[in-house]
């Protein structure tokens, strides 16, 4: 019984530290963050990492931040003849351990901004999942720079970063 008890407790408390729904206990979210809006802009992205804790069929579907906005989508970045491509993808299939989404790859689009999102604040993300399940972070709002991978920091711009909806961006890539 006491082993029971202990359990239990133990479980509480990992579904409290993670925000995770405990209908997903195979699922933790860590380092959630959203980039600060830029002036004029009324889109940014939301990183993290989705750790599985094993082999089971599970994908992210869709994602919600109320405080933020009514409109996200799952967005992928490819790079195809020296341009990078941001396109919206239906789905992410999760794979075991660490599913990192990041500047330059796969991200959560935030768009149509509600307001503009200032370093320090904190919004909840919820990722909701083809078993109907859910789970919940609290994301730091942080800095360009603070979110920019370090291969990334020496990009300069020059090169073409295509959005899907036709919006484009200079970016050059260089090693």
């Amino acid at each position: 019984m006491k082993k029971l008890i202990l359990i239990s407790a133990l479980a509480a408390t990992f579904c409290t530290v993670a925000e995770t729904n405990c209908d997903t206990p195979a699922v933790v979210l860590e380092n959630c963050a959203i980039q600060q809006t830029l002036p004029g802009s009324k889109a940014t992205g939301a990183f993290l990492n989705i750790k599985k804790a094993d082999d089971s069929d599970l994908a992210l579907v869709s994602a919600t931040a109320p405080t933020v906005t009514d409109h996200v989508e799952i967005h992928e970045m490819t790079l195809s003849d020296g341009k990078m491509k941001m396109s919206q993808i239906s789905s992410y299939p999760l794979k075991k351990g660490d599913n990192i989404f990041k500047k330059g790859g796969y991200h959560i689009m935030l768009m149509d901004m509600k307001k503009e999102l200032k370093i320090g604040e904190q919004h909840k993300l919820t990722l909701n999942f083809s078993d109907g399940s859910s789970a919940t972070c609290t994301a730091d709002v942080k800095s360009v720079e603070a979110l920019t991978p370090k291969a990334m920091k020496s990009m300069h711009h020059g090169a073409m970063h295509q959005h899907s909806d036709g919006d484009k961006h200079e970016m050059k890539m260089e090693k």
